[in-house]
């Protein structure tokens, strides 16, 4: 006899989306590459550089900054205008950092590799 089908009520969970992304461009260092928001229907989100490819350098730093890719490297250092995301994991290939659940990202929707000692702006991706 046919097993009887149960039907599964539970949610979604598990299934990778991307809800935003964008390439990386040129800063005071070449930058290559996609940064992606990615979420797998929890309220955990992760910021994943996929092909990513810059500069080695000290004290590198991965921000979300309000400050558009383009923008004044002036820009991406002000107080509570970015989110640290910590350190940078590596200058070449992929990697995933938690974004903290309480991040807006209609408005913190720029990554930046940000070198603190020398406060320059790497490579930036607006995020769309």
């Amino acid at each position: 006899a046919p097993m009887p089908e149960t039907v599964d009520t539970t949610p979604e969970v598990g299934a990778v989306v991307t809800l935003i992304e964008g390439s990386f461009v040129d800063r005071s260092h070449p930058g290559s590459g996609l940064a992606k928001v990615l979420n797998d229907g929890t309220e955990q989100r992760f910021l994943r550089f996929e092909d990513f490819e810059t500069d080695n350098g000290p004290d590198l730093f991965v921000y979300l900054t309000r400050a558009d890719a383009g923008a004044d490297a002036g820009a991406f250092g002000v107080d509570g205008d970015f989110v640290d995301l910590g350190r940078l994991k590596g200058n070449v290939g992929e990697q995933n950092y938690e974004i903290p659940i309480d991040v807006d990202l209609s408005e913190f929707d720029t990554v930046v590799v940000w070198c603190k000692r020398f406060s320059v702006a790497f490579t930036a991706a607006d995020l769309a």
